[in-house]
């Protein structure tokens, strides 16, 4: 059957699964949040599997060990379906034997710190050699401003998602878009870049 895709009703990660897993409980990779596959509810569990006593004993999962309740088809800790014999990770399945990342970790490189790091680090060698050759300055100068755009849309973005009211207080008042970044929104990672954001805009105004 083609696979669903919905979003978690906590954090609004987008998540894909197949339709064979409509109506069953599962954990939110990104949040850790409890939501339900949406679509059609589940059949009812199977028979226990004579190749699965563990399973159907409700001792345990048979991929990681986690204590099941009797007649639990999902296991919640690392995806694992008792009636396929396959794990979902993120909302997809994982083929046996493969590893699960350790408490849902996001790789570092999916992340926006590498990158903020970066142009915070060309920032300072613009910096600091525009000092003795003047003719960086316009280099510098246009490069933080880029920066500076780009993270004002990237957080007014993320307020359009959260309302449409929200998005235009954060486009129009930039005391707003503050407000919104560090007493509305939850994303640690939001907070960062906007934070760059502001140091380098107050910066700017000190380049000679």
């Amino acid at each position: 059957m083609a696979d669903q895709k919905f979003s978690c009703p906590h954090c609004q990660q987008h998540l894909e699964a197949g339709a064979d897993y409509a109506g069953l409980q599962i954990n939110c990779p990104a949040c850790n949040g409890s939501l339900t596959v949406p679509g059609p509810a589940a059949p009812a569990a199977p028979p226990p599997m004579p190749s699965r006593p563990a399973a159907a004993t409700g001792q345990g999962c048979p991929s990681c060990g986690t204590p099941l309740a009797r007649g639990a088809v999902l296991c919640t800790k690392c995806g694992y379906n008792l009636a396929t014999g396959k794990r979902i990770v993120a909302g997809k399945v994982v083929p046996p034997g493969k590893p699960q990342p350790d408490n849902w970790e996001t790789p570092w490189y999916k992340t926006a710190y590498p990158y903020v790091g970066f142009v915070v680090v060309l920032l300072g060698v613009l910096y600091f050699f525009s000092r003795s050759n003047p003719d960086l300055q316009p280099v510098l100068v246009g490069l933080a401003a880029l920066y500076v755009l780009t993270s004002h849309i990237i957080v007014t973005v993320a307020a359009f998602r959260d309302g449409v009211g929200t998005g235009f207080l954060t486009l129009c008042i930039p005391f707003y878009a503050i407000y919104y970044v560090y007493w509305v929104a939850e994303s640690d990672m939001l907070k960062v870049i906007y934070g760059v954001a502001i140091i380098t805009n107050i910066a700017l105004r000190f380049v000679e």
